[in-house]
C-alpha cells in the first residue's frame, strides 16, 4: 500500500443521511456496529436491495467481525 491508497482506509466521516454519500468504498472503517449496519441499511434502500447479518463472529462476548449480505446473496 502506499500513501495515496492509504487514505482511502481512513475511518468513514459520511454523512449518512446526504445524497451525495450513495456509495461504498472498499476498505470502510466504521467506529460501531450500529454505525456500520446504519450505513448499509440506507445504502442497500437507495440502490434497490436489502440486507440482512449473515454471520457474526465473537470472541467471548465480543463481536469481532460481521457479514452483512444482500438478501438475494447466492440467488
Amino acid at each position: 500500500m502506499n500513501e495515496s491508497t492509504s487514505n482511502l482506509l481512513n475511518e468513514c466521516d459520511m454523512d449518512y443521511s446526504s445524497k451525495t454519500h450513495q456509495f461504498d468504498e472498499v476498505g470502510m472503517i466504521f467506529k460501531t456496529l450500529k454505525e456500520a449496519g446504519k450505513f448499509y441499511k440506507h445504502y442497500s434502500k437507495l440502490a434497490g436491495f436489502s440486507t440482512k447479518i449473515r454471520n457474526t463472529a465473537r470472541d467471548g462476548d465480543n463481536i469481532k467481525n460481521q457479514l452483512i449480505v444482500c438478501t438475494r446473496e447466492g440467488r
